[in-house]
């Protein structure tokens, strides 16, 4: 079992992340899809894993169980877990796409209560849709509600993602708010954040640390891509700043929402598979869990790295086998040097495990054209995936060799590479998941499928790169239990 959590009968697709202080655990709530197992059908229950570490998970089964072909919440899609008066709450999305053909609502905003947090009961009475009497707003966009306390207004606060009726058809997204004394009747405010810039602003979390708030959300066509994002406020009530490289990780990782233990801040979303198993299929909703550590830097700006217990977690040190192909070698104490001034110049690395943790540092000279790892390299270099920084165009970036049907990198990020000092970089191969971290500040999920071999590749094109502190570690302690959540409390 690798480190990324994938259930045995089908895909993660949002986490909904609660740390419950109680039971001093992090509480991941997701939507669970089946993709046909066992004859399963349409529709998406919740379902519930926990874990200390972001290492080891004990799976709880089903909490929110999804409707038939008549109900409301056919797919019980996202939302958020609250608790107050010794009472939890879930606020869910109720969505059946069957209604639209009949002139019903598709979405709905739902209500389920647990005074335990394992034996939960829905609350249909306290359902509600988006108001047919409002002319700013869509009636069929009218999800992904978070809920918290809002000490400064002594208010409840619901964002819900939603869309305008007027403005061209893929910038009418937007985020309602609402707001309620009783968790039960909740009057709409109006927009909270209307950016006119993408379809819906998906799965938003807001929250506060030290000075600042951030307003966190995903979409599928701002101008860089489907991803998740964030903006940063002095104030709950925006305005929003765009922080510069605001997002937390590439193509490859959606609907992230965050929860905290009150010293420590993740990041929890999914990496999507591909239709058919293939580098060329087309990306899907759903696949594993990824999670991020947060940090906040001085500027108020956030970044992530690898949480501690997974680093941890790659135990077993490796021995590599290094023999250059192309270019011109020299060793050094710790590392070495590659150079090709006039074309390309790689070391293969043979003996590597296809599940562990490749790290090391990098620094390249000023006017190198390119340089990184290549894993799963097949025959001497005749292909395999790219992790590659590019100092010229300020890129970090995953593509796989040959590049057909690409016509650009797959997945790319544009970060400052600085060629005067040393690059941190870390590589998490986990089946046919990928994640690389650089500088433990930027994150790049990715999908491997076409090539499967032991060996890898440093290379650099047009320059020289130095490599210094190489390990490779496999994984050691993983364990996901499956005890009935009855017997864990």
């Amino acid at each position: 079992m690798g480190i990324f959590y994938l259930p045995k009968d089908g895909v993660c697709g949002d986490f909904i992340p609660y740390y419950n202080p109680k039971r001093k655990c992090y509480e991941l709530y997701y939507l669970h899809d089946y993709r046909g197992c066992n004859g399963e059908g349409e529709g998406t229950p919740w379902r519930r894993i926990t874990t200390t570490d972001m290492v080891n998970f004990t799976e709880e089964g089903e909490i929110l169980p999804r409707g038939n072909r008549e109900d409301q919440d056919l797919f019980c899609y996202t939302g958020c877990v609250v608790e107050y008066d010794d009472k939890y709450h879930i606020y869910y999305t109720g969505h059946n796409y069957h209604f639209t053909e009949e002139g019903r609502h598709k979405e709905s905003v739902m209500h389920a209560t647990s005074v335990d947090g394992i034996t939960w009961e829905k609350q249909p009475q306290d359902t509600f849709f988006a108001a047919e009497d409002r002319e700013d707003i869509e009636q069929d966009d009218w999800r992904d509600p978070f809920v918290f306390y809002q000490e400064e207004e002594q208010k409840w606060w619901m964002l819900l993602c939603t869309r305008k009726k007027e403005g061209p058809s893929r910038r009418r997204g937007a985020t309602g708010l609402l707001t309620s004394d009783d968790l039960v009747h909740w009057s709409y405010e109006g927009s909270y954040w209307d950016p006119h810039m993408c379809w819906c602003p998906e799965c938003p979390d807001l929250f506060q640390w030290g000075e600042y708030w951030y307003f966190i959300y995903s979409t599928f066509c701002e101008t860089q891509g489907l991803r998740t994002y964030y903006r940063i406020s002095k104030s709950s009530r925006g305005p929003w700043k765009n922080p510069g490289n605001n997002c937390f990780d590439g193509r490859a990782f959606y609907a992230g929402k965050t929860a905290s233990d009150g010293k420590s801040r993740y990041i929890f979303g999914w990496n999507p598979t591909k239709t058919g198993d293939k580098d060329d299929g087309v990306w899907q909703w759903g696949g594993n869990l990824i999670v991020h550590k947060l940090r906040q830097d001085a500027d108020g700006s956030l970044s992530v790295s690898m949480p501690e217990k997974i680093a941890e977690a790659y135990r077993e040190e490796q021995r590599m086998y290094l023999q250059p192909t192309y270019g011109m070698y020299e060793e050094l104490e710790n590392g070495f040097v590659l150079k090709a001034q006039s074309g390309v110049g790689n070391i293969l690395i043979s003996d590597i495990s296809k599940e562990c943790m490749v790290e090391f540092e990098i620094l390249l000279s000023k006017d190198t054209d390119s340089a990184g790892i290549m894993v799963k390299v097949t025959g001497e270099g005749a292909g395999g995936y790219y992790i590659r920084l590019e100092p010229g165009r300020n890129r970090f970036l995953f593509d796989r060799e040959p590049a057909y049907p690409h016509e650009k990198a797959e997945i790319e990020r544009f970060v400052e590479i600085d060629t005067l000092k040393w690059h941190s970089v870390k590589v998490i191969l986990d089946g046919t998941c990928v994640l690389a971290y650089l500088d433990d500040k930027y994150a790049l999920s990715a999908r491997m499928y076409d090539f499967d071999s032991d060996k890898m590749m440093f290379f650099v094109n047009d320059g020289e790169v130095s490599i210094r502190n190489l390990r490779m570690r496999r994984l050691k302690c993983k364990e996901i239990q499956n005890t009935p959540i009855k017997e864990r409390r």
